[in-house]
């Protein structure tokens, strides 16, 4: 299956200082000593007898060597490749890589003239800048259009009206050595080679030309003769206009980071200024962004808000080049202070980033999932500019059908949504999943789909957010672990409501049932969502394997409601200590996830534990220069993997299927479907600020939530009730379901396995004893369960 979503190093050369070598050996060897003296001894070696062959000397045989075979005549004896054979490992390897590194160079030089003056370069016209092709997003049939994308943040300014020390520190990152070129830095080839080759840092040599050439072209290709055609172009710019000029041609196409194209957009965006306006340490703060203004999947980048230290220092190296090309005097770097007022991302810069165009009415999806797709392909050498301007086609997972459902499910204002009329601050989230393949269907974060996302991960202020408090609907995974970890769905516990240390662990004003009184079992508890059953079993086997279950399932990333910081799972294994993130109410779901991990978790459920990595990207095409067609971009191989024991997911399938139709949820035609409800109360009161509804079919997996806009804050139904997961979560995850499964064939889950041991529980929790016939009631047996501690 398969799908798409400057490191300097130092040169660490030993110095050697062994038995025999006096003091002018220390340090490495003179190899030009070295060469001398190899040639000398073989000059004066003696020719061997006739029929004898050389023998090279083992280690530990005389040193003598032995006498060589005489040269041909007219030839002078020379080590040739026998110097070879006798140089050391690291000096060979370092011969070789020059000799490697030469060819290169050679290579390339050559290739460059050639270009020039035989190959038919078509000279650039800027103008044409303004035409560049639009990268259109396709639902997964490769024909329905959801969105394309091209309409750029960009204003043109004079170079004029810049100061030159602006100018200077927006280019001397990139290129210092700019006013004394034209257009190709052989310097910078060279330096570029050698690094590229000997694992150096792998910098590119282009020059500010030669970069405004691949802006112009939008060729990506990685190659030698992409490179040779780069230059060529380079050199005829600078043949035709003055260095003004092409800064101009630079500086108003760059892309900046943020939406930003051009300097004129980027001293706006991060610092509310014309370009004009901007101080030395303002601009170098833009310098330094532009050599990488987004983040990859090997590095975070330079803007400021998202990689702080790396930004600075690269500001720093900005303005220290400045220095070397005599643009700063020592005095103006010293007094340089890096800008205190730097812009944070806005939260709608969604529209601006990528030019966003939807069509038809599943338009709104685009937003989010272009940030998706972006995501998916970090790891292929393709920018946000290239993705915006390049004339792609990006295929995607998304169902024309099921994007449909779920926007007229949960979209406020679409037909027949069940959000008309809800209160102003309450939104509803919705993303949907294919439980085989991973794929998502259908993607729902809110009705801006281009601002925050509310089913996924937003930046804010530097800090990462986006999850929501899963309540009981996270009891899937507690659940799990403890089937895992040896409990049975028949282990039983005490629901009753207790004190543990500090924290009053109630059931969400839940009394307890009559039906098991104080001795209930897991499956019980999961069904009628009690919370103390889930905040014991948690401390018993420990919270690390409940959130080793959860990122099993494919919960990435979980939030600590205290500080709000948020932990990759995926990068980390969390034990119960003092200073530990999460606590036992990570049971029954107090720490905040997002919508589309959860429904990745229901998900694998569905798979029977084959966890499949969520993905939004079928394929990505990009144009052939010259022609119509296409050629398909190579995306990441995934495959399937069986994260949790398959027994254990059909015992919670097994009790998940009870709650649908508990909760009124049942799917048209009884189709069998799996479901869990949950809500988390605002703090300090009784009412509920989030609800979830999730659920699956062997086809479809899908989670709801319902919360609110902004600030904290109680949800109220449009009837006036407080919000829960059985109310509108579940009315809106029922009508996508019904909606995105409607023709599909009904498939049922496997039977209960049966995992684990019944006796294994609460300790000291005893099983009622069971009244008889009893005459004299005084002496009749209790009904209730004895206590010899509660563990």
């Amino acid at each position: 299956m398969s799908s798409y979503g400057d490191h300097p190093s130092g040169d660490g050369r030993a110095t050697v200082n062994g038995p025999g070598q006096g003091r002018h050996r220390q340090g490495r060897v003179d190899d030009d000593d070295y060469v001398r003296g190899m040639r000398d001894r073989y000059a004066a070696a003696e020719a061997p007898p006739a029929g004898r062959a050389r023998v090279p000397l083992r280690e530990g045989a005389p040193t003598e060597p032995g006498p060589r075979r005489p040269a041909a005549a007219g030839r002078r004896p020379f080590p040739g490749l026998d110097f070879l054979k006798r140089l050391g490992k690291s000096r060979k390897r370092k011969a070789l890589t020059i000799a490697f590194a030469a060819f290169i160079i050679l290579f390339g030089s050559t290739t460059i003239v050639v270009t020039y003056f035989v190959d038919n370069v078509e000279m650039l016209d800027p103008k044409n800048l303004a035409n560049a092709q639009v990268t259109k997003i396709f639902a997964d049939d490769g024909k329905t259009q959801l969105a394309q994308l091209g309409t750029e943040n960009r204003e043109t300014i004079p170079m004029s009206i810049l100061p030159d020390p602006v100018k200077h520190a927006l280019i001397a990152g990139e290129d210092k050595d700019f006013y004394n070129h034209h257009g190709v830095s052989i310097s910078g080839i060279v330096r570029a080679a050698w690094n590229n080759i000997t694992g150096g840092d792998t910098q590119g040599a282009s020059t500010i030309t030669q970069q405004y050439v691949k802006i112009a072209t939008q060729d990506v290709e990685m190659s030698i003769f992409r490179k040779a055609r780069e230059a060529v172009l380079a050199r005829k710019l600078e043949d035709k206009y003055d260095k003004e000029t092409i800064l101009g041609f630079y500086l108003n196409n760059v892309y900046f980071g943020r939406g930003a194209i051009g300097v004129q957009v980027a001293a706006r965006t991060y610092f509310n200024k014309n370009a004009k306006d901007l101080t030395v340490a303002e601009a170098a703060v833009l310098g330094a962004v532009v050599r990488q203004p987004e983040e990859t999947a090997t590095f975070a980048g330079y803007d400021p808000q998202l990689n702080p230290q790396a930004a600075q220092d690269r500001w720093a190296y900005v303005l220290n080049n400045m220095k070397d090309a005599d643009w700063l005097s020592d005095a103006d770097r010293a007094a340089q202070q890096y800008p205190k007022t730097i812009l944070p991302i806005r939260k709608d810069a969604g529209n601006a980033q990528w030019g966003l165009k939807g069509v038809g009415q599943t338009g709104l999806v685009t937003g989010n999932v272009v940030n998706y797709i972006a995501e998916e392909l970090k790891a292929a050498p393709y920018s946000i500019a290239d993705l915006k301007t390049g004339g792609y086609r990006i295929t995607t997972t998304i169902d024309s059908k099921a994007q449909a459902a779920a926007e007229s499910a949960a979209r406020r204002g679409a037909p027949g949504s069940l959000m008309t009329g809800q209160k102003a601050n309450v939104m509803a989230a919705l993303v949907a999943i294919e439980p085989k393949t991973g794929r998502v269907l259908a993607y729902y974060g809110g009705d801006d789909a281009t601002g925050h996302d509310y089913a996924g991960k937003n930046i804010e202020n530097g800090q990462l957010t986006g999850g929501h408090p899963a309540g009981s609907s996270f009891k899937i995974y507690t659940l799990a672990a403890a089937l895992q970890d040896g409990y049975s769905l028949d282990s039983h516990f005490d629901p009753a409501a207790f004190k543990d240390g500090d924290f009053e662990i109630e059931n969400a004003g839940r009394d307890v049932d009559e039906s098991c009184g104080n001795y209930c079992t897991l499956e019980w508890a999961t069904v009628h969502s009690y919370n103390v059953p889930f905040y014991k079993v948690t401390k018993l086997m420990g919270v690390d394997k409940v959130v080793a279950m959860a990122k099993s399932a494919g919960i990435s990333t979980m939030w600590n409601t205290g500080d709000g910081k948020a932990y990759d799972l995926t990068s980390k294994t969390f034990k119960q200590t003092d200073n530990a993130p999460f606590y036992y109410h990570a049971g029954f779901g107090q720490y905040p996830i997002t919508v589309i991990d959860h429904a990745s978790g229901v998900a694998t459920f569905a798979n029977r534990g084959l966890y499949n990595k969520p993905h939004f990207v079928l394929k990505v095409e990009r144009p052939i220069a010259g022609t119509d067609k296409f050629q398909l971009v190579n995306g990441e191989k995934l495959s399937p993997k069986q994260t949790i024991d398959q027994d254990v997911a059909d015992d919670v399938n097994y009790v998940l299927q009870k709650i649908p139709g508990a909760g009124g949820h049942t799917l048209s035609g009884s189709r069998p479907v799996t479901g869990k409800t949950g809500t988390w109360q605002c703090q300090q009161t009784k009412h509920n600020c989030h609800a979830w509804f999730v659920g699956a079919t062997k086809q479809i997996a899908a989670a709801v939530w319902v919360g609110n806009v902004g600030k904290e804050q109680a949800v109220y139904e449009k009837s006036g009730k407080d919000v829960s997961g059985a109310g509108l979560p579940g009315n809106i995850w029922e009508k996508f379901m019904n909606a995105a499964s409607k023709g599909m064939s009904e498939q049922r889950f496997a039977d209960k396995a049966g995992v684990g041991d019944p006796t294994k529980g609460e300790p000291g929790l005893q099983e009622p004893r069971k009244p008889g016939k009893c005459k004299w009631i005084f002496f009749c047996p209790t009904t209730e369960p004895t206590r010899r501690g509660r563990g």
